[in-house]
């Protein structure tokens, strides 16, 4: 994800630097219309915020493999498929609706403003106190005027708003940014390890609970799919346990608690040792990971076996 952010950001600052020879259409009912920019220098950001729109409130999409589109960038509203605006070289005169279409031929929002972009913006607007009540309310077509929260159904978020700005957010589904990826984008992985944990939890937030987990660990974990220690910690039903990998083999924290509740239906006491000092260790075994513990619940070991 730092890769994607890096790419991004280069991505971004090398357009805004070239912006000064494009030529702006915005949509109106009849199709598009060429719209003077009226700015020092003619920036990505300054011609979104010429058109009303602050940093947090849009991003670009690009398709380099299109090589005679008349498009060369559109400018969507955050969270969404709204167009902001086109742009073109200087020298096209007009645009058409199909044009724009075909150019958009393989954007797909839930990839090109995914959940990490999702959870990043609403990040940096409470930061910047850049999403007002009103830009929110249109993307997600909130109908609460007058309330000072409401739920953005589309990504998943109950936002909340001091003075008409975006001041805080959490999750309306009970899933992290990470959980959220796989649900959006990965669904056959979110249904896996759903049904992994259903098979153990109890209740609907320890799944959920368990899934964020996975997931956030899943992101932390070196070479993901292709880490070398997954043939350890591999559970029955092909599903990988990213959360005791990294316990395991990168020196993730965990305590006892947290380890019967990660691991619950899971795990087999592997052995019990008590001393003459009554100092007393416990290993539990989840797949092929072995944890060691101390009488306080403090992990003071783990390791694999075959």
């Amino acid at each position: 994800m730092k890769l994607k952010l890096l790419l991004v950001l280069l991505l971004f600052n090398w357009i805004a630097s070239y912006a000064s020879g494009f030529k702006t259409f915005v949509p109106k009912e009849n199709g598009f219309v060429p719209v003077e920019i009226k700015v020092e220098k003619k920036s990505i950001n300054n011609i979104c915020k010429f058109l009303g729109y602050n940093s947090e409130e849009f991003y670009t999409y690009n398709d380099y493999d299109l090589k005679d589109s008349k498009v060369f960038i559109v400018i969507f509203k955050s969270f969404s498929d709204q167009l902001v605006c086109v742009l073109t070289d200087d020298n096209i005169e007009s645009i058409t609706q199909k044009d724009v279409d075909n150019y958009l031929v393989n954007f797909n929002l839930k990839d090109d403003f995914d959940s990490y972009d999702i959870e990043s913006t609403l990040e940096d607007g409470v930061k910047n106190k850049s999403l007002s009540k009103k830009f929110m309310s249109e993307v997600f077509n909130n109908q609460t005027a007058n309330a000072n929260s409401f739920i953005a159904m589309d990504i998943g978020y109950e936002l909340h708003f001091t003075n008409g700005v975006l001041s805080s957010y959490k999750p309306s589904d009970g899933l992290n940014k990470w959980a959220k990826s796989w649900k959006n984008e990965m669904p056959e992985r979110y249904r896996q390890y759903y049904n992994e944990a259903s098979s153990y939890q109890t209740n609907e937030n320890d799944i959920l609970n368990e899934l964020n987990i996975q997931a956030d660990a899943f992101a932390n974990t070196h070479n993901g799919v292709m880490n070398e220690y997954i043939k350890f910690h591999t559970n029955n039903n092909g599903t990988v346990n990213y959360k005791m990998l990294l316990v395991a083999h990168y020196n993730e924290s965990i305590n006892l608690q947290e380890f019967k509740m990660i691991n619950k239906g899971r795990y087999d006491l592997s052995n019990e040792f008590s001393d003459q000092d009554s100092y007393k260790r416990t290993t539990y075994r989840v797949n092929n990971g072995l944890y060691t513990f101390d009488e306080n619940g403090k992990l003071i070991n783990s390791y694999t076996s075959e």
